[in-house]
């Protein structure tokens, strides 16, 4: 009954939304009876029911709290002060910005070095508020070089108060040096304090000006290349292009620590590196030549720099304010053909040597070259004022006294006649220099010079050849004869010397020295245990001590001038005793033991050393044995 049932519910809903479908009719079913209500036609109060006004409570929002009310007035007030405030900064704004402040520089972007540069300066105030203790800094750099510390600081200009919208003008004038076409750049700083604040701010201006001409020029001129130890020349031409900048103008030329001064066309007017240009003009250029010598190992790079500037004040060996500068580059490098002397089997730039003592000499020589050299001569020229020629042995060479030359060719060495690449040798000699001990003349600063020339022939294409030659030079200096002597004279007591009886005696020390200044002398010797001491002689001036602990009596001499000992003397006193022992009875007992010398050569810049021996109670003359 139930299947029979849906089946035509699904048939009614197929039928229901069919258009085509004529097969439903509409049966009435059940009659619907008209009800008439009274309606007013006015409107009149209703009651509410009590069920409907308890529900209309019950949907009623609560009132809102106080905490809700001052957090929305809160918000409508932070609203209203931000736009207040937008309103205050774009109509009226009365802040301080750095963007605002023009700092302008007017004046010629090129300049001559050295000469006055005028310059005007436009600091404008675009800020709603004053600028208040406003100050004007300008600052430029002082030489040609680019050291940011080193410039010159006009004096700090007290501007004050800059109004809104107002403009400031200054008119200063600065000089610049440096290299033609380098930019030196000139600082204009503003410092100032925004209304009502005490902090510093500050406004810079970087102005570029361009050296069209540089004040004075300086050239070096220096080969590109040499050998270690060959004379090299230089020439530094200074020409004035505008005004000389200054009265106190100098030039100084740096050495490379190795190079070796000689000599200077114009003397130096400090030391031997510093040139007065104040005599420099336009139409007269200066030129100086410089001398000396280059050592250094095959493929260094030594720089030569010359500065012209003014010197400082305090300090005239020092360039303050360069305004030109110019460096030099040499190359050191192997010679073709190589000639190195050696002094007593060293090779060194510089040798100290006692007077009258033996010197072996020697020249090693090769071929640096890639082709073969044929004809060679070596030539060993002696001169100097410790040189003596009688002692000279020339070896296997040929000693040509008239001329102090030892020369080496094909004839004495047939190695010589042709040197293949890479071929060596060496030959070697002997001298003597003069002894300083008993001179009556003096020798001041003495020395022996050798200088050693080597030739040759290079053969080229055909039957040309081409002459290599190279040059060196060594100096032997002579060390100063630093002696010192001891004496001792009876002074009081027992004499000879008496067991368990006190002697007395005097002690002189006196200095001799030769040929060249001594600095840092000191004398020292130890007294035995039975020895006491006394004290220094009435009148001593000599620094003379004595320590208890190590029993040591030390002479701080100090500087010995050349020739102490024959135009001037040196001595010390001292006063010793001596209680001798019965144990030392019959012998000669020691009043004193070594005394070591030393003290620093100031010409050779050797320490020297010397000892002398020891004094005894027979020093003092007589038999100096101890009796009972």
């Amino acid at each position: 009954m139930a299947d029979d049932n849906k089946n035509k519910i699904e048939d009614i809903k197929m039928n229901l939304y069919d258009p085509n479908d004529k097969s439903m009719t509409h049966q009435r079913e059940g009659l619907l009876h008209q009800i008439n209500h009274k309606v007013d036609i006015d409107w009149k109060p209703e009651d509410i029911p009590k069920q409907e006004s308890n529900m209309k409570n019950k949907f009623k929002k609560p009132p809102m709290s106080g905490f809700k009310k001052f957090f929305i007035v809160s918000i409508v007030f932070f609203i209203v002060a931000l736009g207040f405030a937008y309103y205050k900064f774009t109509q009226n704004d009365v802040s301080v910005s750095s963007d605002k402040i023009n700092i302008n520089v007017i004046g010629n972007a090129f300049t001559k070095g050295g000469e006055k540069l005028p310059l005007q300066i436009e600091v404008t105030n675009s800020n709603n508020a004053n600028l208040e203790l406003a100050n004007l800094i300008v600052e430029y750099p002082k030489g040609a070089d680019d050291n940011a510390t080193d410039v010159v600081r006009l004096p700090r200009d007290t501007i004050g108060k800059i109004k809104p919208g107002e403009t400031i003008i200054r008119n200063i004038e600065v000089k610049l040096f440096g290299e033609e076409n380098s930019i030196r750049n000139i600082k204009a700083s503003l410092e100032y304090h925004p209304a009502g604040s005490n902090a510093i701010f500050a406004k810079d201006k970087i102005y570029p000006v361009t050296i069209s001409l540089a004040p004075l020029s300086l050239i070096m001129e220096a080969p590109a290349n040499t050998s270690s130890d060959q004379p090299i020349s230089l020439k530094v031409t200074a020409t004035l292009n505008t005004v000389l900048p200054s009265e106190n103008t100098m030039l100084q030329v740096t050495y490379p620590n190795n190079f070796i001064f000689e000599s200077a066309t114009i003397p130096p007017a400090l030391g031997n590196s510093t040139w007065d240009l104040s005599s420099l003009t336009t139409e007269t250029p200066i030129t100086i030549e410089i001398k000396g010598r280059l050592s250094g190992q095959d493929g260094d790079e030594q720089v030569f720099h010359a500065y012209a500037g003014t010197t400082n004040q305090t300090d005239r060996l020092t360039i303050n304010v360069i305004y030109s500068s110019v460096l030099q580059k040499v190359t050191i490098s192997k010679p073709f053909l190589e000639a190195k002397i050696l002094v007593n089997g060293q090779d060194q730039t510089g040798y100290s040597v006692s007077g009258g003592s033996t010197v072996n000499a020697g020249v090693a020589w090769a071929n640096n070259l890639s082709t073969r050299i044929t004809d060679a001569q070596i030539i060993v020229s002696l001169s100097g004022n410790a040189y003596d020629k009688t002692t000279v042995d020339a070896g296997n060479g040929f000693f040509d006294s008239a001329n102090n030359q030892i020369i080496w060719d094909r004839n004495s060495i047939s190695n010589l006649s042709e040197i293949n690449p890479g071929e060596n040798g060496s030959v070697s000699f002997s001298f003597k220099p003069v002894s300083l001990i008993g001179l009556t003349n003096m020798i001041k600063s003495p020395e022996v010079s050798i200088k050693v020339s080597i030739k040759g022939r290079e053969p080229q294409l055909g039957s040309t050849y081409t002459d290599v030659n190279n040059f060196s030079e060594k100096i032997v200096k002579l060390l100063s004869d630093f002696q010192i002597a001891s004496s001792v004279s009876y002074l009081s007591g027992s004499l000879p010397p008496k067991a368990e009886t006190t002697t007395n005696y005097t002690v002189t020390w006196t200095l001799s020295n030769s040929a060249n200044s001594i600095s840092g002398g000191q004398a020292h010797a130890l007294i035995p245990i039975y020895v006491n001491w006394v004290g220094v002689s009435t009148g001593e001036n000599e620094n003379v001590t004595y320590n208890e602990v190590t029993r040591e009596v030390t002479w701080n001499t100090g500087s010995v001038s050349p020739n102490t000992g024959i135009d001037s003397n040196r001595e010390a006193s001292f006063i010793i005793s001596i209680k001798p022992s019965l144990s030392q009875f019959g012998s000669i007992p020691q009043l004193m033991k070594e005394i070591y010398l030393s003290g620093t050569d100031s010409f050779t810049n050797t320490v020297i050393k010397s000892t002398r021996g020891s004094v005894t109670t027979g020093s003092a003359g007589g038999d100096g044995r101890v009796i009972q």
